[in-house]
């Protein structure tokens, strides 16, 4: 049943992000790059003022990281996460001279100690444990320009992170700080959460 609903009413999040955005080329940030692949997709379809990309590209060895992308299962390990850093920078070696990208290799929560800028578009796709987003989400609010958003992935999946992004979510909604401009369901399928600071 799932999956009819899925293909159905599956929503690409490009589109659900432009629906929501109203900057044109928007200051954009996105936490949790990994291969980059959606990075490639916001710079292509917003032509962002600015674009900065902030991911660690570093292996955890606790168990509670097994099946994520940066468990160090792999017997690559940290070889691998190298490699997709370098990869970014070459991708976007023109962008990265021109000042239109910024790859911060560096957890969030360093990133955004030192940060000077703020942001229309907030991508939070990094650590998805309940405490970890819910920092991402604090400190967005904090860097977040009048109108825009913040737009978080794998809302209302459980996954290894035993639905950390959902209930990080939850307790923000509580605080009365955010509101909720689309969510994921059944008939709007996209696993994605866009937030504004009320």
């Amino acid at each position: 049943m799932k999956k009819i609903f899925k293909k159905l009413f599956l929503v690409d999040r490009i589109d659900l992000i432009k629906k929501n955005l109203k900057k044109k080329n928007p200051f954009s940030l996105e936490i949790g790059v990994h291969r980059g692949d959606f990075s490639k997709k916001l710079f292509l379809n917003f032509r962002p003022q600015k674009l900065v990309l902030v991911d660690p590209w570093m292996v955890f060895n606790e168990l509670i990281y097994e099946k994520s992308w940066y468990g160090n299962s792999d017997i690559l390990g940290q070889k691998k996460q190298d490699q997709y850093f370098e990869e970014i920078k070459s991708y976007f070696k023109k962008e990265i001279l021109n000042n239109e990208v910024e790859v911060c290799r560096s957890t969030s929560d360093v990133f955004f100690i030192n940060n000077k800028y703020k942001f229309d578009l907030i991508y939070i796709d990094g650590n998805h444990l309940y405490d970890f987003v819910k920092k991402d989400i604090s400190n967005s609010l904090n860097f977040i320009n009048k109108e825009g958003i913040i737009v978080l992935d794998d809302y209302k999946l459980k996954g290894w992170w035993n639905d950390g992004v959902t209930r990080a979510i939850d307790y923000f909604i509580k605080t009365k700080k955010i509101k909720i401009l689309e969510q994921h369901n059944l008939i709007n399928y996209h696993h994605q959460c866009i937030l504004q600071k009320i």
